[in-house]
C-alpha cells in the first residue's frame, strides 16, 4: 500500500493464487474421478417378478451362474397392485452379455421332488438366485422369476411338441416322454386354454429323437397300471418302471403308416387315453346308420363295438340318439334309437379288395341280415351289436330311412333271446290241461284202489273152492288149473312184493301229484316264476262271523 500527494492510500491486488486452494481442487476431481469410475464400470440393473421372495434378502441373496457369482440382489419391494414382489438385482461389470430375451432366473433352495432332494448346498448358505445365460432376443424390461428351474434351456436342440386333451391331470411337468419305453424327452409345462375348453401339455424332445417326431405320430397317455372292462374283456395293462408310479407319455407311428414328414416345432396333436384307442383315429370314413332296439340298451356305451360273425365293423356313435323330428308313443313297441358308424376300412383291411359295404348291407338285409345286442363282459355287463343272419327273421317292412339315415333291422338277442324263449316254454307248460289230468290221474289212482280189493276178494273166493271137499272131487287137470291160480293170485295178495311195490308206486305218484298242485297254482297266478321270484302269498285270514 503506497500514499500519493494528496495523502489517500493505494492498495494493491495480489496476481498469483495461494497454494492452500489446491487440496480443495484435488479432492474434488478426485471424487469425481471415483464416481465416474463407479458408474461406468457398474454392471446392468435387473428387475425381476415374482409371488414370494421367501429367501430373498436385499443386499445378501448373491446372483450365480454355473456356481459363479455375477451380481447380487439389491432391492425387493411389493408392486403398486400389491399383488407380486419386484426384486432389484445388479449384475457385475462385464455380464451384460448373459442377459438375453430367452434367458431365465429361478431361485435355488432346498426342494424334495420325483427327482430327489435338490438344493441341500442352500441350507447353511442360504437361497441364491441361478442365471440361465440366454442367446436369442433383446433384453426385457423385466424377466420372471421361476421357483424351479426350466426342464430344458431355451438353446437346447430338440423340438417342442404341444399336446390337447379334455382331461385335467393326466401328465405334470417332469413326467417323461417315451419312444417305446425309452425316455426321449419330458413334460414342460400343462396349462388349460379357456379358449378351446381344453387342457394343453407343452412337450420337449431331445435331439438327436427329435426326428422320431413325425405327422403320423400319436401321443397316448403311458399308465403305470391301467385296468379296462369293456365288451371285449378285462384288460390289465403296465407300463414301464419309469411310469409305474408318476406316469407319462408316449408316441409311435401306428402300425401299416407311413413314418410321414418330421414335425415342425410347436406343432399340436391329440393325447389319447390309451394306445388301443389311437386305433380309433385311423379310420376318418364312416358311415352312418340307424337301428332300433325293442331290447334294454342298459350297458351299450358309446364307442363299443359293432362287429359281423368277429370282424369289427364300426362303433356305436351314440346310444341312445336323438332322430330329429322322430317321435314314438310310450307303449310295448317302443324302441330305443341307436346311432352307429360303419367303417368299411376296417372291413377292407382284413379282406383286401374292392368292398361297397353299403350294398352289401342293402342286399343283407333282403337275406335275413339283422343286429343283435349281445353281451361282451358278464362282469360289468357291457353289451355290443353283433350283425348276422337268422333264417328265421321275419321280413322287414319298416321305413328305408330315417332323418335322412338309412336304417338297419334289428333283432333280440343274447340274454333276451333266451329269456323270451324260455317266457314262450313257460306259457305253453301254463297252457297245459294240467288239472283235468291231475283230476284223471286221481281217479285212475282211486279205481286202481278199487280193483285191488275187488281182486283180494276173488283170491279169497279161490282159497276157500281150493280148500273145500268139493275140490277133491273135480278132475286132476282142473285141480291143478285152480292150484296154479291160486299160486298166481298170492303174488298179488297183501304182503307180496308185487303187492308192496304196486301199493308203493302209487302213494308215490299221489305224492307228487301233491306236491305239484301248489307250482301249478303258482305258474297260474305268474308265469315267469321259474325266472323271477315270485312273492309268497298272503295268509287267508278268517272271516269275521255273522252277527
Amino acid at each position: 500500500m503506497t500514499e500519493n500527494n494528496h495523502g489517500v492510500a493505494k492498495v494493491d491486488q495480489i496476481k498469483r493464487w495461494s497454494p492452500v486452494w489446491i487440496i480443495p481442487l484435488v479432492t474434488v476431481l478426485i471424487g469425481a474421478w471415483i464416481l465416474f469410475y463407479h458408474f461406468s464400470h457398474q454392471g446392468p440393473e435387473v428387475t425381476l417378478i415374482t409371488t414370494n421372495a421367501e429367501g430373498i434378502e436385499g443386499g445378501k441373496t448373491a446372483i450365480k451362474s454355473r456356481s459363479v457369482d455375477v451380481g447380487v440382489v439389491e432391492s425387493a419391494v411389493l408392486t403398486d397392485d400389491l399383488h407380486h414382489v419386484e426384486i432389484k438385482a445388479r449384475l457385475n461389470a462385464g455380464m451384460e452379455k448373459l442377459l438375453h430375451g430367452d434367458s431365465a432366473f429361478w431361485v435355488v433352495k432346498p426342494q424334495v421332488g420325483r427327482e430327489g432332494i435338490t438344493g441341500l448346498g442352500t441350507l447353511l448358505s442360504g437361497a441364491y438366485i441361478e442365471l440361465q445365460p440366454g442367446s436369442k432376443g433383446e433384453k426385457p424390461e423385466q424377466y420372471r422369476l421361476l421357483d424351479s428351474p426350466p426342464l430344458a434351456p431355451p438353446d437346447a436342440k430338440g423340438i417342442r411338441i404341444v399336446l390337447d386333451s379334455t382331461k385335467a391331470g393326466q401328465l405334470n411337468p417332469g413326467d417323461p416322454v417315451l419312444f417305446r419305453g425309452y425316455r426321449v424327452g419330458s413334460v414342460e409345462t400343462s396349462s388349460f386354454d379357456a379358449d378351446k375348453r381344453a387342457m394343453q401339455y407343452q412337450l420337449f424332445v431331445a435331439a438327436p429323437y427329435d426326428r422320431l417326431v413325425t405327422s403320423n405320430v400319436r401321443f397316448w397317455k403311458d399308465s403305470g397300471i391301467a385296468v379296462e372292462m369293456s365288451a371285449s374283456g378285462m384288460r390289465v395293462e403296465m407300463g414301464s418302471l419309469t411310469t409305474l408310479f408318476s406316469g407319462g407319455v408316449s408316441f409311435d407311428v401306428p402300425d401299416g403308416w407311413e413314418l410321414g414328414v418330421p414335425a415342425e416345432n410347436k406343432a399340436e396333436y391329440h393325447l389319447y387315453d390309451d394306445q388301443r384307442s389311437i386305433q380309433d383315429s385311423l379310420y376318418t370314413t364312416h358311415l352312418d346308420f340307424l337301428m332300433f332296439f325293442s331290447d334294454s340298451i342298459r350297458g351299450l356305451q358309446p364307442g363299443a363295438p359293432v362287429e359281423f360273425r368277429g370282424i369289427r365293423l364300426g362303433t356305436v356313435a351314440q346310444a341312445p340318439y336323438t332322430v330329429p323330428g322322430w317321435k314314438q308313443s310310450l307303449n310295448t313297441d317302443y324302441r330305443i334309437p341307436v346311432l352307429v358308424r360303419i367303417e368299411p376300412d376296417r372291413f377292407v383291411n382284413r379282406l383286401g379288395g374292392d368292398f361297397d359295404i353299403r350294398q352289401h348291407l342293402r342286399d343283407g338285409k333282403k337275406r335275413g341280415l339283422r343286429a343283435s345286442l349281445k353281451t361282451g363282459n358278464l362282469l360289468s355287463g357291457s353289451l355290443y351289436i353283433d350283425l348276422d343272419f337268422y333264417d328265421n327273421a321275419p321280413q322287414y317292412k319298416g321305413p328305408e330311412k330315417v332323418a335322412g339315415l338309412e336304417i338297419i333291422p334289428t333283432v333280440s338277442g343274447g340274454l333276451s333271446q333266451i329269456q323270451q324263449k324260455l317266457m314262450d316254454a313257460l306259457d305253453k307248460i301254463n297252457n297245459l290241461p294240467l288239472n283235468p289230468m291231475i283230476n284223471q290221474a286221481t281217479g285212475t289212482l282211486k279205481e286202481s284202489q278199487r280193483t285191488l280189493r275187488e281182486l283180494q276178494k276173488t283170491l279169497d273166493n279161490v282159497n276157500k273152492i281150493t280148500a273145500s271137499p268139493s275140490m277133491q272131487q273135480l278132475p286132476q287137470d282142473m285141480q291143478q288149473t285152480l292150484r296154479e291160480l291160486n299160486r298166481s293170485m298170492k303174488g298179488l295178495q297183501p304182503g307180496s312184493p308185487a303187492y308192496n311195490k304196486l301199493v308203493g308206486d302209487m302213494q308215490r305218484l299221489d305224492q307228487v301229484l301233491r306236491e305239484l298242485q301248489p307250482v301249478l297254482k303258482t305258474l297260474n297266478q305268474k308265469s315267469n316264476a321259474l325266472v323271477f321270484e315270485a312273492k309268497p302269498g298272503e295268509d287267508p285270514q278268517p272271516k269275521r262271523a255273522k252277527q
